[in-house]
């Protein structure tokens, strides 16, 4: 077992998710909580990094109805002062401009009912100036951000759960840092960590055309619950909570053999046709 699927699936890490979303007693709910996404990242030091966001679809794919926790683990030491680290916007998931800031970015809630039809309807009609760019799109917002903003001085093994609507982006890497470091040792400074985006089992999968591995593999799953899609399909979003499922762990392997590949292959392909109307997040 690998040590992601451990802390994924089987640590405390779930369990502290499960009561930031405020599910029920496990005794007596049918509530379940599943992983939506989880994503190993690197900073590196590229001047590059996505500014104040929320994930869009292609990073948490659930209807923006779906609440959500992201368990943003450090797999190395981030202090503050080389920065590299993790920032959040506090307050910004309930700020009264959180709406205008959606719509500028094109963020979840401003996909059509039934979702995109095609590649031509998310260039033509995806709303928004991209995920990443309130900078330039909203000078007004990103100053916002930047006044409510906390950054952690995060060591190794250090785990932040921020809620899904949380503004977050990731902090450049100090350019002293950089120079002093590659003065000294000659080495790069590459921070890491892994990312996991928990959501009830009822969330809904977005229907329609899009990059989604899921319903690229079977559009019926576009429209489907999570806990549907595992219990109609397989184990693309698997449980955690109350607890994890032996059964849906051998299917992940299945997938990974036999479904994901081509789902991803077909996956990347769409990516490079839309790209203009996406950028990166982290």
């Amino acid at each position: 077992t690998s040590h992601f699927l451990r802390v994924s699936m089987m640590s405390n890490v779930p369990k502290v998710a499960a009561a930031l979303l405020q599910l029920g007693d496990q005794t007596c709910s049918n509530q379940t909580v599943r992983i939506l996404r989880d994503i190993f990242l690197a900073k590196d030091e590229e001047e590059y990094i996505c500014g104040w966001h929320v994930d869009d679809i292609g990073f948490w794919p659930a209807l923006s109805d779906a609440p959500g926790v992201n368990a943003w683990i450090a797999l190395d030491d981030m202090p503050v002062d080389r920065g590299g680290g993790f920032a959040v916007a506090v307050g910004s998931h309930t700020a009264s401009w959180r709406e205008a800031a959606y719509n500028l970015t094109g963020s979840t809630h401003t996909y059509p009912v039934g979702g995109f039809k095609s590649s031509r309807d998310i260039l033509q009609n995806r709303p928004g100036n991209g995920t990443c760019n309130i900078k330039d799109t909203a000078p007004h917002l990103h100053r916002r951000m930047e006044e409510t903003k906390r950054i952690y001085d995060l060591k190794r093994g250090d785990v932040v759960f921020h809620q899904r609507w949380l503004f977050h982006r990731t902090v450049p890497m100090e350019r002293k840092a950089i120079s002093g470091r590659i003065a000294s040792d000659g080495d790069h400074l590459v921070y890491r960590r892994y990312s996991i985006r928990y959501g009830p089992g009822s969330s809904i999968i977005p229907p329609g055309y899009g990059t989604e591995p899921s319903v690229i593999s079977d559009d019926n799953n576009g429209g489907r619950t999570a806990d549907d899609v595992a219990h109609l399909d397989a184990a693309w979003y698997p449980q955690v909570w109350p607890t994890f499922e032996q059964n849906e762990i051998e299917q992940m392997k299945m997938l990974a053999m036999e479904r994901l590949p081509e789902a991803v292959e077909k996956s990347e392909q769409r990516k490079r046709v839309i790209r203009p109307r996406r950028t990166r997040q982290h």
